[in-house]
């Protein structure tokens, strides 16, 4: 499993990175190009386009790293099994953006960029064994975005994942409700949730696997995420948003440091704003633990 969050933390640099880049075209664009051919098993680029053209159709190069990031998310889970060629290209490519040295010739890709990891790889089976009343196919689509979303915001101890699987899975009625039952008419001109204009409420409900809500916290999340939530709200409630917006909520609330210290009184009182459904976060907490062998 090391090497699966390897590839998964390689992603998650790879976007902040390229999400950097400015100016012309460059070597690196170059490589980010042809890793997008290899994970999409394409012929190299001809020697007359310049990068993304011949993939996107674009001769603008922000627009091109742009849709390049998207592209890298899409085709992602297309890197599977053993070490092969495309990880060597990867490792290529985020020691060029980072301004790394080239690799060691004793070393095999990612060993010397990231250091081992005691994350507990989720899969479908430990999260029905947390909440098996989740919807039939739920657990196969939460998985891995819940594994890209704890890579991504460092819950990355079994004891982290723990809590912060026990919290999405009370918040979302055993992951049964992506965004929340009520129409969100309660939220109307509610001005400490920034809904001001007609429509907001509902526009805004709770939605993601710690319920955002309000255009306000959409507007906040969607720029940390890299997506327009004020355009198309109901994204959120997409599995791969989500999961990363509550690992955001996770994060800004800088809820690993109470993990860390097996809080879950403070952890719950963070997110809830008081101790309402404690016990059950309790025993969702020890189900997660005895799932990821806490």
């Amino acid at each position: 499993m090391q090497l699966q969050i390897w590839r998964l933390q390689a992603l998650v640099r790879l976007l902040a990175l390229i999400a950097k880049l400015r100016g012309d075209v460059s070597k690196n664009d170059e490589m980010i190009d042809a890793l997008i051919r290899k994970l999409n098993g394409q012929p190299d680029r001809p020697a007359d386009k310049p990068p993304y053209a011949g993939i996107f159709g674009t001769f603008d190069i922000e627009i091109g790293r742009q849709k390049a990031a998207e592209e890298l998310q899409t085709v992602w889970n297309k890197l599977q099994g053993d070490l092969n060629e495309i990880d060597g290209v990867v490792d290529d490519l985020l020691r060029a953006l980072s301004n790394l040295p080239a690799r060691p010739a004793d070393k095999k890709p990612y060993a010397s960029i990231f250091p081992e990891s005691k994350m507990v790889w989720l899969t479908p089976e430990k999260l029905r064994a947390i909440a098996p009343e989740a919807p039939s196919g739920r657990s196969e689509q939460l998985a891995p975005q819940l594994n890209r979303t704890m890579v991504e915001y460092s819950i990355n101890t079994p004891l982290r994942q723990a809590h912060f699987l026990a919290q999405i899975a009370h918040e979302s009625d055993r992951f049964n409700a992506l965004e929340e039952y009520a129409s969100g008419e309660d939220y109307e001109y509610r001005d400490d949730l920034g809904n001001t204009q007609p429509g907001d409420g509902v526009r805004f409900k709770g939605r993601g696997l710690i319920q955002v809500t309000g255009r306000a916290n959409y507007l906040e999340c969607g720029r940390a995420l890299g997506v327009d939530l004020i355009s198309n709200p109901k994204r959120l409630a997409d599995p791969d948003l989500a999961s990363r917006s509550a690992g955001w909520y996770w994060s800004t609330r800088q809820l690993n440091g109470d993990a860390d210290r097996d809080d879950v009184r403070t952890v719950t009182r963070v997110i809830n704003g008081g101790y309402n459904g404690l016990e059950d976060r309790i025993h969702l907490l020890q189900a997660a633990k005895r799932a990821l062998g806490v």
